[in-house]
């Protein structure tokens, strides 16, 4: 009878997804809202999903758009044509629209939603115990309070468990109930899973993916168009956030109306929503069928119909390379610079497959066995064996078999760098206070002071009773003294919790040092505890990870120090810097490009414009704008760069033509001229 049980539930584990999905709006406004959408919906009243829906008792509400992620997943709606409609299971809770009718159907839909019940049956407790609980149980790794947090919200919600006070939340009548009527899930089910993959059982895709994957499969040379795009989506949720921009866009929108809806769904600036355009349509999930006007393409329509995670992936896969090559890749436990490395063979960069391992952990086919380590799940193996892979590896820059020969090709290791060792030094040391046998944190903080003298700032270690850890200097833009103080934590366990940081130490090197910002380093920080309490002090929390890809990005981009400072800057520095890198990261992209395009076209076309470059390239992966490419213009007919020479002036500087001339002595001379100023550092 045990074993049958547990059966039940892997099949109860498996039919079910990680997330419950958005609505929008004040909590306690989320049931309410959720039976009067059903009654308008029943009353054919959801037939425009750009108009506003009027609701009883809600002061604010957000379009029919906004709100059909949430009753879609449910499986409460059905999207024809951009009308709503009720499915079985709407007109079901439309006759009877109680809080457990609707508890039942998120436990229907959502992992570990009702076992959280379970923890909560001998005695009230706090979101922190429940969360450290939930994850030592299921073995997960949840890196704050979130998903338990919005779990504890619904049973709140919808009644199953209450405040008690301090704190802490106890079970109803009502949530008693539940954990007797629901089949919950053990910790068992997951040594069930991983001993037991055979019967996987994986929905095939519908016929608009399955098309895309067979043709990779009829035509192996089509692998070699598989793009290496740059990747950018809003987190987290990432896969989630790409369905609601695709949902957006089941119908023919407008460039402007898209930008908005993104910017406004996720607080974006429109330059971030510029950069992640030509992904989408790289990515195979939105086409251009008009100047700036977009609509989904029929594979990802498919994809949200059936709202499988894995139905995107097939469709990255399908247009991206290295995504299922990841996962075979990953089939037994390794390093994800390991990872990093091979997806170098398909010419992606570290970035780009940090974004698709990114994917593939929400999708459930890579796991994080170890710090930095990742392995396919039974699910990945599964899944990955059904897939057309690339068996060659490609050429990063024409896009051919790297080695005509067959024979087998062992990829070169990079050579490693000064740089690669200080940033092996700095993970080592952030989790392991005696590093290098050095007196307790020595070495790390040296580290930081390294590493930030690395991107060009004045750094030093000061350490010692009394004093800060590190002091950074720079001279800002208009010539003012600017300092940062660093405290380093390297832990053991790899995490650093509230708990380890003295505000009163902190403040008071703050105001010795007369130091504008304040810093903490360490490998991972633990729980919503320190972050909330961090943003009210505005204590940057930097993790290692943050830091080495920075200083990365520093030597790529060229990133001045006062662009480098954002990531002192609290709340949102780092998601600033995280744009503006990402619009460096373009504007590189589309030189190259203008260059490439130049030395093709010129001597057919004669001198070009930017507009002659705007029609040529708009229909390619990166799709610059005629702003951007002015911009590059620009850049590129400067007297110190000089490699665009300007030919014909219109009084429309878009259609003012120029030529490509002294390419090859331009590199030179911006060589020696940076070599010059080496030198002399």
């Amino acid at each position: 009878m045990f074993i049958e049980d547990l059966q039940q539930q892997k099949i109860e584990w498996r039919k079910k997804g990680w997330a419950i999905p958005d609505i929008r709006g004040s909590k306690q406004d989320w049931y309410n809202l959720i039976k009067e959408l059903i009654r308008l919906v029943a009353d054919n009243l959801a037939t425009d999903l750009d108009s506003h829906p009027d609701i009883n008792g809600v002061s604010e509400t957000y379009t029919w758009r906004s709100y059909a992620s949430f009753l879609k997943s449910m499986g409460l709606v059905s999207n024809r044509a951009g009308i709503l409609s009720l499915t079985e299971t709407g007109r079901s809770f439309y006759n009877n629209s109680s809080k457990r009718h609707l508890a039942d159907l998120i436990q229907d839909k959502v992992r570990l939603f009702g076992e959280v019940l379970v923890f909560l049956q001998t005695d009230a407790k706090r979101i922190e115990e429940v969360d450290k609980q939930i994850c030592e149980t299921f073995c997960l790794s949840w890196a704050n309070l979130s998903n338990t947090r919005r779990r504890m919200d619904w049973l709140e919600v919808l009644g199953l468990i209450q405040d008690v006070g301090n704190r802490k939340w106890g079970l109803t009548p009502e949530g008693e109930s539940a954990i007797n009527d629901w089949r919950l899930v053990t910790a068992d089910v997951l040594d069930l899973l991983e001993s037991d993959s055979s019967d996987i059982v994986i929905a095939e895709p519908p016929e608009e993916i399955a098309s895309l994957l067979q043709h990779l499969f009829d035509i192996p040379d089509e692998h070699k168009k598989r793009s290496t795009y740059n990747i950018w989506v809003p987190s987290p949720n990432r896969i989630n956030n790409l369905r609601i921009i695709v949902q957006f866009a089941l119908e023919r929108v407008s460039r402007a109306d898209l930008f908005k809806f993104v910017e406004d769904e996720f607080s974006l600036k429109t330059s971030s929503v510029e950069s992640m355009l030509p992904f989408l349509k790289a990515a195979g999930l939105l086409e251009e069928v008009g100047r700036n006007v977009y609509i989904a393409t029929s594979a990802s329509k498919a994809w949200c119909e059936t709202g499988n995670d894995l139905d995107f992936i097939r469709i990255l896969h399908c247009h991206m390379r290295f995504v299922g090559e990841m996962i075979q890749a990953a089939e037994n436990d390794s390093i994800r610079n390991d990872i990093y490395a091979q997806a170098k063979n398909y010419g992606l960069n570290t970035e780009k497959a940090r974004w698709i391992a990114g994917f593939l952990l929400e999708a459930g086919l890579l796991e994080e066995p170890r710090y930095l380590h990742l392995k396919a799940t039974s699910l990945g193996k599964q899944f990955v064996s059904r897939l057309p892979l690339s068996n060659e590896v490609l050429n990063i820059e024409d896009g051919t078999n790297a080695d005509e020969s067959k024979e087998p090709v062992v990829a070169a290791k990079p050579e490693r760098t000064m740089a690669d060792e200080l940033f092996d030094r700095l993970g080592e040391s952030s989790k392991d206070p005696m590093a290098f046998g050095k007196a307790s944190g020595v070495a790390f903080e040296e580290s930081i002071a390294e590493t930030f003298c690395y991107m060009g700032f004045d750094a030093k270690r000061i350490g010692g009773a009394g004093d800060t850890d590190v002091i950074i200097r720079w001279k800002d833009s208009e010539g003012k003294n600017i300092i940062a103080i660093a405290d380093g934590k390297s832990k053991s366990s790899g995490t650093v919790s509230h708990s380890d940081i003295s505000d009163v130490a902190i403040d008071m090197h703050k105001e010795k040092n007369n130091a504008d910002y304040v810093a903490i380093v360490g490998a991972s920080f633990s729980g919503d505890t320190i972050r909330n309490h961090a943003r009210k002090k505005k204590f940057a929390l930097i993790t290692v990870e943050e830091l080495i890809e920075v200083a990365r990005s520093t030597h790529a981009l060229g990133l001045s120090l006062d662009e480098i400072a954002y990531i002192f800057q609290v709340p949102d520095g780092l998601s600033k810097l995280d744009g503006l890198m990402e619009a460096k990261r373009r504007q590189m992209d589309i030189i190259t490009l203008v260059i490439s395009q130049f030395r093709q076209e010129q001597e057919l076309l004669g001198n070009l414009s930017a507009r002659d470059l705007y029609l040529l390239l708009r229909a390619t992966a990166i799709s610059p704008t005629l702003e951007e490419l002015m911009d590059v213009f620009d850049i590129l007919s400067k007297q110190e760069i000089g490699i665009l020479v300007l030919v014909s002036k219109a009084s429309a500087s878009e259609n003012s033509t120029y030529m490509l001339a002294h390419g090859k002595s331009a590199v030179n001379r911006l060589r020696a001229i940076v070599s010059a100023i080496e030198s002399g550092l």
